[in-house]
C-alpha cells in the first residue's frame, strides 16, 4: 500500500505544479491580451494621422496577437479545469487505499436489497460497501452495469475474459483516469441512457410521410422556377408559392418544434458520451473482451463516433433554423427545416437502434475500468482459478477487502464438497462473523472477474447465499424471527433442488429459545447435509459441535479462540480446526457494570 500512496502523492504533485505553470501563464497572457487591445487602439490612433496603411497594419497585427493571446488563454483554463479534475481523482484514491472508501464515486445505495439472497449482509452496495471500494464509474450505465455483476454469478468463460480484460486495463493508468475526469467534468453520472435509447427506437414525427417528403422535394424546384420567372414576367408564382409554402409551413410547425427539442437533447447527449468512444476506439486493445467491444462500435462498417459526428453536423445544422436571416431567405421555400429532419430520421432509421448497444458498451467498458482501478491499487491481491468442481474452495492468506491493510488479519481456509458444513464457534467478537463474511465477498469478487484479497484462490461457481442480518420490519408486521424463518425457507428451496450454491449461515433461528434454537439448527444442518449443500454455519452453541461424531467427514469443526489476561481480551482472528473453549461474555457483562458475583449470593 505504501508504494501506491507514494504513486499516488507523486501524481497528485506533478498535476499540482502543472496547473501552478499554467497559471502563471494565464496571469501573463492576460497581461498580454490586455496591452495587445490597449495598443491596437492607441497605436492605430497615433499613426493614423502619419499613414492610414501603416496604423491598420498595426492594428490588425496587434488584433491578431490579441485573438492568438485570448486562445492560448482559453486552451490553458480548459486544461486547468482537466487538471484540476485528475488531481481531485488521484487525492480520492490516497483517501481511499487509507479509508477503504472513496467518496467521489456513487456508494450504489439504490441497488441495496434487503431481499437479495447476499448483498446486504456482505455490505455489497451502500456507505463503507465493496461497491463504494470498486467503483469509478462515471456514468449512470456504468454503474447499473457494475452493480449487476456483483448481485449475480456470471458463466466461467466470461469470468475468465473479464480477468484479462481488467489485467490489460490494470496499468493504462492514464487512459482510465483521463476517461474519469471527462465525465466527472461532464456530469455524466446524472444522464440516464434510456432517454437517447428509447428515442433511437422510435419513429420520428415524420417518418413515413412520403406525401410531404415528395412536397418539399417538388416545392423548391417549382419555387426557384417561380423566382427566376419573376425578374422576366409576372410576379404571381411567386407569391402563389410563398403562400403555400406558408400553409405548409403552419401545419408542420409544431411537429418540427417537437422533432428539433428531442433530436436537440439527444443529440448533445450522444456527443457528449461519444468522447469516451473515440478515446476507446483508438486504442489497440489485445485482450477478447475489449476487442469485442471495439468490434461493438464499428458494426455495420463505421466506427461509431463518425456515426454520432454525422448526427451531430446534422443537428448543428438544424439549430440554424432558429436564426431569423436562414428562416426568411432558405426555409420559407427550400424547406430547409424539414429536409434535415428526413435526414435526422434516416439516420434514426439506420443507427437509431444500435444506441441501445452503443451505451451498453460504454457500461461495460466503465466497469471493467473500476475493477482494473481496484487491481492496480493492489497487485497484492490475486485473480481466483474458477473450479469445474461442485464445490471446491481453497484460500490462502485471506482477508476482507474492506479491512486496512494494516489491522487485518488473513487465514487459509478449505472447503470441499458437496454434502459438507463446518460450523464456526468461538467467542464474542473473536471473528466468527468476519470470517464468513471474508469468504462470502471474496468469492463475489471472483465471480465478477475480480481479483480477490487473498494470495490463491481456488474457487467453485456457486451462488452464494446467506442469513446473517436479520431485521424486522415494522412496515410488514413481520418479527425478526418470522423473517429469518423466510430467509431459511429460500434457502431450503434452493438446496432441496440440489442447485450449487454456498449457504453462510451465522447464528441461525437466534430469535427463539435456546432449546428449541439447538433443535431446529440440528435438523437445519442435518437437511443441508442429506441434499449435499455446502454451508458455513458460526454459532455460540457448543452442542452443534456433537454432530461432527455423528456425521464425520461431511461436518467439521472450526473455531476461533482469545486469550484472556485477567480483564484483558487478546484476539487473533485465526481459524483454527476444533472447538471453541473460551468465552468471553461474563467478563464484558462485567465491564458493561453487570454485577456477575450477585449469582452467589444467598
Amino acid at each position: 500500500m505504501e508504494q501506491k500512496l507514494s504513486f499516488y502523492i507523486d501524481r497528485v504533485n506533478a498535476f499540482t505544479n502543472q496547473i501552478s505553470d499554467l497559471r502563471k501563464q494565464n496571469r501573463i497572457l492576460s497581461f498580454f491580451r490586455l496591452t495587445s487591445a490597449v495598443g491596437a487602439l492607441v497605436l492605430f490612433y497615433v499613426f493614423l494621422s502619419y499613414s492610414v496603411a501603416i496604423a491598420s497594419a498595426i492594428a490588425i497585427t496587434l488584433a491578431a496577437m490579441l485573438v492568438y493571446f485570448v486562445r492560448k488563454y482559453n486552451r490553458n483554463s480548459k486544461n486547468i479545469k482537466r487538471l484540476k479534475t485528475l488531481l481531485t481523482i488521484n487525492e480520492n484514491e490516497i483517501s481511499c487505499l487509507k479509508t477503504r472508501h472513496s467518496d467521489l464515486f456513487y456508494d450504489g445505495e439504490e441497488y441495496a436489497d434487503q431481499n437479495h439472497s447476499y448483498s446486504s449482509d456482505l455490505d455489497i452496495f451502500g456507505q463503507h460497501s465493496l461497491f463504494q471500494l470498486m467503483n469509478r464509474s462515471v456514468t449512470k450505465i456504468g454503474n447499473n452495469i457494475l452493480a449487476n455483476w456483483l448481485s449475480k454469478q456470471s458463466t466461467n468463460e466470461e469470468i475468465k475474459i473479464r480477468q484479462n480484460a481488467v489485467k490489460e486495463l490494470s496499468d493504462k493508468i492514464d487512459w482510465r483516469q483521463d476517461i474519469t475526469q471527462y465525465g466527472l467534468t461532464s456530469n455524466l453520472k446524472n444522464d440516464d441512457p434510456n432517454f437517447v435509447i428509447s428515442w433511437g427506437k422510435k419513429a420520428s414525427p415524420f417518418h413515413g410521410n412520403k406525401l410531404l417528403f415528395i412536397t418539399i422535394i417538388v416545392m423548391p424546384l417549382l419555387s426557384l422556377g417561380a423566382l427566376i420567372y419573376s425578374f422576366i414576367g409576372s410576379q404571381a408564382p411567386i407569391i402563389i408559392m410563398v403562400l403555400v409554402s406558408i400553409v405548409i409551413h403552419y401545419f408542420n410547425h409544431s411537429k418540427v418544434n417537437l422533432a428539433h427539442e428531442q433530436t436537440a437533447k439527444r443529440g448533445k447527449m450522444l456527443k457528449t458520451y461519444s468522447y469516451i468512444i473515440k478515446t476507446f476506439e483508438k486504442e489497440n486493445w489485445s485482450s477478447d473482451k475489449l476487442s469485442a467491444l471495439k468490434n461493438q462500435f464499428a458494426s455495420k462498417g463505421r466506427a461509431t463516433s463518425k456515426k454520432i459526428d454525422q448526427l451531430t453536423k446534422l443537428i448543428e445544422l438544424l439549430d440554424q433554423r432558429l436564426n431569423i436571416a436562414v428562416q426568411i431567405m432558405i426555409n420559407l421555400l427550400f424547406f430547409y427545416e424539414l429536409h434535415l429532419l428526413f435526414r435526422i430520421d434516416r439516420w434514426k432509421q439506420k443507427h437509431g437502434s444500435e444506441t441501445e448497444q452503443w451505451f451498453s458498451a460504454i457500461g461495460e467498458i466503465e466497469a471493467l475500468s473500476s475493477i482494473a482501478n481496484l487491481s492496480f491499487n493492489h497487485e497484492d491481491w490475486c485473480f481466483p482459478t474458477i473450479s469445474e468442481k461442485h464445490f471446491e474452495l481453497d484460500l490462502k492468506e485471506a482477508g476482507h477487502p474492506m479491512i486496512d491493510q494494516q489491522k487485518r488479519v488473513n487465514n487459509d481456509y478449505s472447503l470441499i464438497g458437496p454434502g459438507c458444513v463446518h460450523i464456526v464457534t468461538g467467542s464474542n467478537m473473536a471473528g466468527k462473523s468476519t470470517f464468513l463474511r471474508t469468504v462470502g465477498v471474496n468469492i463475489v469478487m471472483a465471480l465478477t472477474g475480480a481479483p480477490v484479497c487473498a494470495n490463491k484462490m481456488i474457487v467453485s461457481n456457486v451462488e452464494v447465499n446467506t442469513s446473517m442480518r436479520i431485521k424486522d420490519s415494522i412496515e410488514d408486521n413481520e418479527s425478526s424471527f418470522y423473517a429469518e424463518l423466510k430467509r431459511i425457507q429460500q434457502v431450503i428451496e434452493k438446496v432441496n433442488k440440489k442447485e450449487n450454491t454456498l449457504l453462510l449461515l451465522d447464528e441461525i433461528l437466534r430469535g427463539t429459545n435456546s432449546k428449541d434454537k439447538s433443535t431446529g439448527s440440528r435438523a437445519l444442518i442435518k437437511q443441508l447435509i442429506k441434499y449435499d449443500a455446502v454451508a458455513m454455519v458460526a454459532t455460540h452453541d457448543l452442542e452443534l459441535s456433537d454432530l461432527e461424531e455423528q456425521l464425520p467427514g461431511q461436518i467439521e469443526n472450526k473455531f476461533f479462540d482469545i486469550q484472556i489476561d485477567g480483564e484483558q481480551l487478546y484476539f487473533d482472528y485465526k481459524v483454527r480446526n476444533g472447538v471453541c473453549k473460551t468465552f468471553n461474555a461474563p467478563i464484558l457483562m462485567r465491564k458493561m457494570g453487570i454485577d456477575m458475583d450477585i449469582l452467589l449470593e444467598k
